[in-house]
């Protein structure tokens, strides 16, 4: 195989692969959201779009307080959503969904605020079991309540959480995937927030990321002594992106061992490895192509192509912590500008 058929069979394999990881996304991904100060009915977290699939990573100060969330619902409409908890030692909330012509089948807590005309429905929490694998993250899923309402009547209607004690929890309302492209590109900075979040401590999170970045770049360092070859200003800006895809692949399989040693190696497993083999293709390409630029970044404009490949590929597929396609994307342009 030539070099332009070898070019287009890797470019060809990249995209199935970036396509293939963008039609499973949509099944069980959520936008994350935060929830402010919601302690009070009136300063309730609004939910802009109700049936948008929405994730809130927050907690409870104290027992016996509750966490309002407001959704504007329209006839037709359906409310839904699940309520989790970071292990199964956590505290186990509940929920009183409140709106109009909502029936009141269980004893509402005097505490919980309902506003006039309004009805209440208690949905409580019970203790989770063996924890879901979570693909896109990775994570564990503990369940503790879920719930589901078509609207009749459009109004107000709201979600209030609530436990016997303080303690973290995630609400995940909402059933239709889709995302702004602001969401989409800092899922993986949210993602961090999230096993933070777990319990994990940030330093173990991020330390594949960083071995692999700077062990990349000590390599480097020493094959730039060994060949005597300096690498241009391009080469180090793509080379660092590569180890940026890389280090990104390394953090998201430590979280698929994390999370499959308590869940168990399901079928899901296959799709956080696909959200792996991505990344560390880009970043052996970007690394291949990088490595091969001049000391001027003066290379056929082939290479540049594939630079800007690589980037758009790194956005699709959540892949170097958004820095490495801006990196990549640097690196090309420089390449353009000193190509003679």
């Amino acid at each position: 195989m030539n070099a332009a058929g070898f070019l287009r069979f890797r470019t060809f394999l990249l995209v199935v692969l970036v396509l293939s990881l963008y039609l499973v996304t949509p099944v069980t991904a959520h936008a994350p959201l935060g929830a402010g100060s919601n302690e009070q009915l009136s300063t309730a977290t609004k939910i802009s779009e109700p049936e948008k699939s929405f994730v809130i990573y927050t907690e409870l100060h104290e027992g016996n307080e509750a966490q309002y969330y407001q959704f504007n619902m329209g006839k037709g409409q359906v409310l839904s959503g699940s309520l989790q908890v970071p292990g199964p030692e956590s505290m186990v909330p509940s929920m009183v969904i409140i709106g109009p012509v909502i029936t009141n089948p269980g004893e509402v807590p005097p505490f919980i605020q309902i506003p006039p005309g309004s009805g209440a429905m208690v949905i409580p929490g019970s203790k989770p079991g063996i924890p879901s694998y979570e693909p896109f993250t990775p994570q564990p899923i503990y369940e503790v309540a879920r719930f589901r309402e078509k609207i009749t009547e459009p109004g107000d209607y709201y979600v209030a959480v609530y436990g016997n004690e303080g303690g973290k929890y995630s609400l995940a309302p909402g059933s239709n995937e889709q995302f702004t492209v602001v969401e989409w590109i800092t899922i993986p900075y949210s993602v961090i927030g999230i096993h933070a979040w777990e319990g994990q401590a940030l330093v173990v999170v991020i330390a594949p990321f960083f071995i692999i970045v700077i062990g990349g770049m000590v390599l480097l360092f020493l094959r730039q002594k060994k060949t005597g070859v300096q690498l241009s200003v391009p080469s180090w800006l793509g080379a660092t992106a590569g180890l940026f895809y890389l280090g990104g692949a390394a953090v998201t399989m430590l979280q698929l061992i994390h999370a499959a040693s308590l869940t168990g190696y399901v079928p899901e497993v296959f799709v956080t490895l696909i959200f792996i083999l991505v990344p560390v293709i880009l970043g052996i390409f970007l690394l291949k192509i990088s490595l091969g630029l001049s000391d001027r970044g003066t290379i056929p404009s082939r290479a540049a192509l594939e630079l800007i490949i690589l980037v758009a590929l790194g956005l699709l597929s959540w892949s170097g912590f958004i820095a490495a396609p801006l990196l990549a994307t640097a690196s090309g342009i420089l390449v353009l500008l000193n190509r003679n």
